[in-house]
């Protein structure tokens, strides 16, 4: 299944920077990892053609749509903070 973005939105998938070790530090069972407040998202398809590669956005601003077993990511192109550059 696809989504095809419209007017302002950029479908993206969330960048996997580092992957968590197990620890053997026991923590209370309401504990919660501080979350980054930014990510870094792969574009898939921009509804406008303009964005491609990697964007560095806000974590709260990312929408997480649920279409049937399917999840996909969507972001406002106006909370784009920078793009990444390789090289």
């Amino acid at each position: 299944m696809k989504i095809k973005p419209e007017n302002n939105w950029i479908l993206v998938e969330i960048v996997d920077v580092k992957q968590e070790q197990e620890s053997m530090v026991l923590l209370p069972e309401d504990y919660k990892k501080t979350e980054n407040p930014y990510k870094v998202v792969n574009v898939l398809e921009d509804s406008r053609s303009v964005y491609f590669g990697k964007l560095v956005v806000p974590t709260h601003i990312i929408r997480e749509i649920q279409v049937g077993s399917e999840t996909f990511h969507l972001i406002e192109r106006n909370h784009i903070m920078a793009a990444v550059l390789e090289g």
